[in-house]
């Protein structure tokens, strides 16, 4: 399939690249279908490109990028939500903010996307009570660029479950 974005122009999508985000990111309810695209010299960083609105592509990054304790709960509910059966099977994202300045850029870690990559469904939630904001910045005080993006962490065990 192709698609035309802004940003990207047009694009060769396979069916089995597209998730879906049945309820749309935070202020985005109509736009339910996504792919990821990661760009030569961009990493740590993808872009989360929507296949139904072509000018909307979300900058984002794994969260244990920016708190290397990052973790949150979820209940049974959440999990139904995106068809899994448990933790194992979900990959996190965050969103980024982007700024002129490397320094200035945040990362919303209050609003993570939480990915189930076996049935490629994907919801973002919102932590309420959490220690997370929406604008957590990217460096830590002292950090550099280059020192973030040669760190290599794994997403998994980021999430636990509620008894619930």
């Amino acid at each position: 399939m192709k698609f035309e974005t802004t940003r990207f122009g047009s694009i060769e999508i396979n069916s089995d690249e597209v998730f879906i985000m049945p309820e749309g990111p935070l202020g985005f309810p109509d736009c339910t279908r996504f792919v990821f695209i990661e760009e030569d010299g961009t990493h740590p960083f993808r872009m989360m490109q929507s296949l139904d609105k072509p000018s909307l592509a979300f900058v984002v990054v794994d969260p244990l990028m920016v708190k290397n304790d990052y973790t949150f709960s979820v209940t049974k509910n959440d999990l139904k939500q995106i068809k899994a059966d448990d933790v194992e099977a979900l990959h996190v994202l965050a969103i980024v903010t982007m700024a002129q300045e490397f320094k200035n850029i945040t990362v919303n870690l209050q609003g993570p996307i939480v990915i189930n990559t076996q049935a490629r469904l994907m919801n973002q939630f919102v932590l309420v009570n959490s220690p997370y904001t929406t604008k957590e910045k990217l460096l830590a005080d002292g950090q550099d660029a280059e020192s973030l993006i040669n760190e290599n962490r794994s997403n998994k065990s980021l999430i636990t479950k509620k008894a619930m």
